[in-house]
């Protein structure tokens, strides 16, 4: 039986081809039906606008605003809204962002209707199951929704309004994002203030008014504060009166999750929590990935310590869009606060104090101490937060059989790109190189002498690969806006774009005789195109998650495929059929790379393991686990000697290319290794998340 709302559309009620079952669920702003579509058959949830505080329903099932000049005017900059985001997430496919199949307005109002998946809200879950969750549950819940949300804020949005009540628990237990709040700020903003549309306990300072501008520490706030609720069993309280304790220099009266959780989940964890919860937006993590990093343990959570830093006060002035970049923080005054002025002054005196202790130790022990043979300092810490190695004074380990041969040495580094470089690729014929990243550009570059040629821009969002055709007149690349770009290369003209379903795309690809572009990404599926015509010659389905890799056998008869499944899959060509699947990878497939005699398959995963298959017989040939870090891309060398890894790390390790045991770690950048590849004359191509692309040779 469904719940009861006065002013829902009765079960039994026609709205276009849809025919009103029951109600899901209510809220300030609308009412969400179970329907029935009658073309189709299929179950649908629909949601109603319908923002009761300001609105009637009349006898023909109308609805209308009241009669105040504020309410017509709020109302209607609402609906505005409703009907812009709906139109948005009409965009996405994304597992883990509720699924829009349509939107239409009647009685006076609009509707949106989403795939209907049988489940429940965490809220209900934690009010059937306990009041928390534990910390693999916690991490199966909030993981995938920083995906979700990584999704919508690379599009230029923001949700607004996350909270147990809007994450939705599938019947697997997968979650996803509902619900989304732009009606709501919309309104608030609408109103100058006077109607404050939020909910308390996860909504931060920034969403009162003139209280600062929202972005994607918004959603952060709300998504740390779900997760405390989690962990602590209550909700946190509200950010304006953490705010004005705060201001007040009184003790926040939100504990720390490291001291609420303390012995029941891990510290790192914890101090990922109360990193999101900090009060003002300038103290919480900038976006969606960093705070995804450090729940996953690649990155260390700043400021999240149990004794919560106090920032300077907050900055004026609001804005609905999400400012770009995501991850600058709004800018706030620069006025210390008398408290911190003090702490100011007690530091500098005990700094002092310290120094003048070293000093006369230093003086006292200078004759007397015995010399000693000089000892090299240690590096300095790891940006991942992983702990410095110690260098003592003792001999030289012995030079592993393996690293004997001459091994490429850094011969350039190409400096260009503002942001993450994520894919880069080397024309066959050696003359030209090309990067992409986080900037939302392409670079091209002269590969001989690592010079820029030209910036190639097009992309509304990320781009995360690129390959040159067999003849190294076009260029193709993918990102996140779900389009396939196409340049040419010499002119450096754009030359259409070619979409699948809508979903970011991951991967990119030309078949060797280069009249095929294959791309696959969060469709969870293989597009080809026709490279001439530019028409969609087949759709390749099977994976249940997203594609992250594709390759083509050198003899271009099979292409493979891979992803969040788990499983490689090898498609014949010509006909579009499974040939067969490889499974015993453990995690998400990120890498696949053919030997250039066509006889090796070689795969790498997110639980640091390579792969290396016979692709005659699809049977695996060696497993080498223990990579140090996730495997983000891979690369054989013109010969097939050897096998490039770019991985979670700022090393780049070169393997043996029939075993995938380790042979060199070369080192130069100074973040993740996202993208690899070998030119035909052996120097290797590789891009990082410290917005170079280096050259070796």
């Amino acid at each position: 039986m469904g719940a009861y709302h006065k002013d829902a559309l009765p079960p039994g009620h026609q709205l276009a081809e849809y025919l009103i079952e029951s109600i899901l669920g209510y809220g300030g702003f609308g009412i969400t039906y179970l329907a029935q579509d009658t073309g189709l058959g299929a179950l649908v949830a629909i949601k109603e606008y319908l923002p009761h505080e300001m609105t009637t329903r009349d006898d023909k099932y109308s609805v209308i605003p009241n009669p105040s000049r504020e309410a017509i005017r709020d109302y209607h900059w609402g609906l505005k809204n409703f009907v812009k985001e709906a139109r948005a997430l009409a965009q996405f496919k994304h597992p883990n962002i509720v699924r829009v199949l349509r939107f239409f307005e009647a009685n006076g109002t609009a509707y949106m209707v989403m795939e209907y998946e049988k489940g429940a809200g965490l809220a209900d879950h934690l009010k059937r199951h306990g009041p928390r969750l534990d910390e693999s549950m916690l991490l199966r819940v909030f993981i995938p929704i920083l995906n979700g949300l990584r999704a919508v804020h690379e599009a230029g949005m923001l949700h607004l309004d996350i909270k147990p009540e809007n994450i939705y628990l599938r019947g697997d237990g997968s979650p996803m994002l509902i619900d989304f709040g732009s009606a709501r700020q919309a309104i608030s903003m609408a109103s100058h203030g006077q109607r404050v549309v939020l909910t308390q306990g996860y909504a931060p300072i920034e969403q009162y008014p003139d209280k600062g501008a929202p972005g994607a520490w918004t959603d952060l706030y709300a998504l740390g504060a779900s997760m405390y609720r989690c962990i602590s069993g209550k909700r946190p309280v509200d950010s304006l009166e953490r705010y004005k304790a705060v201001l007040g220099y009184q003790v926040d009266p939100v504990p720390p999750a490291v001291k609420v959780g303390d012995k029941h989940y891990q510290r790192g964890l914890l101090e990922c929590v109360d990193w999101a919860l900090q009060i003002y937006p300038k103290d919480r993590p900038q976006s969606a990935r960093e705070l995804q990093d450090s729940l996953m343990g690649q990155r260390r959570a700043t400021g999240s310590t149990g004794s919560r830093p106090v920032p300077s006060a907050g900055a004026a002035g609001a804005a609905m869009p999400l400012p770009t970049p995501a991850r600058s923080a709004p800018q706030e005054p620069d006025v210390a606060s008398p408290a911190r002025s003090r702490v100011t002054i007690i530091l500098l005196l005990v700094l002092l104090l310290v120094f003048a202790a070293y000093s006369l130790w230093e003086e006292l022990t200078e004759h007397s101490a015995p010399s000693e043979p000089p000892v090299r300092s240690a590096p300095p810490p790891r940006s991942d937060g992983a702990s410095p190695v110690k260098v003592a004074p003792e001999p030289p380990a012995p030079r592993p059989v393996a690293e004997r041969f001459a091994s490429p040495g850094l011969a350039a580094t190409l400096n260009g790109h503002r942001d993450w470089v994520q894919a880069v690729a080397v024309s066959l014929d050696g003359k030209w190189l090309a990067s992409g990243g986080v900037d939302k550009t392409v670079k091209l570059w002269d590969a001989a002498k690592g010079k820029a040629l030209a910036t190639l821009r097009g992309h509304d969002s990320a781009v995360n690969a690129v390959a040159f055709s067999p003849d190294g007149k076009r260029l193709a690349s993918v990102g996140n806006d779900g389009a396939v770009r196409l340049w040419e290369v010499e002119s450096g003209a754009a030359r259409g774009a070619l979409r699948g379903y809508g979903g970011a795309l991951y991967a990119v690809v030309f078949s060797p005789d280069g009249r095929l572009i294959a791309a696959a990404g969060r469709d969870r599926a293989v597009f080809f195109w026709d490279t001439e015509r530019g028409t969609r010659l087949r759709t390749l389905e099977g994976h249940r998650g997203d594609v992250h890799a594709l390759a083509f056998s050198p003899d271009g008869r099979h292409i493979a495929s891979a992803g969040a499944d788990k499983v490689i899959k090898i498609w014949v060509r010509q006909t579009g059929e499974e040939a067969t699947n490889l499974v015993g990878h453990s995690g998400t497939v990120l890498a696949l790379a053919y030997s250039p005699d066509g006889k090796r398959l070689a795969s790498g995963d997110v639980a640091d393991t390579v792969r290396i298959w016979d692709a005659q017989t699809f049977v695996v040939r060696h497993t080498q686990r223990g990579m140090r870090h996730a495997v983000l891309a891979l690369a054989f060398s013109p010969d097939g000697r050897w096998l490039a890894a770019g991985i979670a790390d700022p090393d780049v390790l070169l393997l043996n290319g029939d075993d995938a045991e380790v042979a060199h770690v070369m080192s130069g950048h100074r973040d993740y290794v996202q993208a690899v590849a070998y030119a035909p004359n052996g120097a290797l191509a590789t891009a990082s998340r410290d917005t170079s692309v280096k050259l070796w040779r």
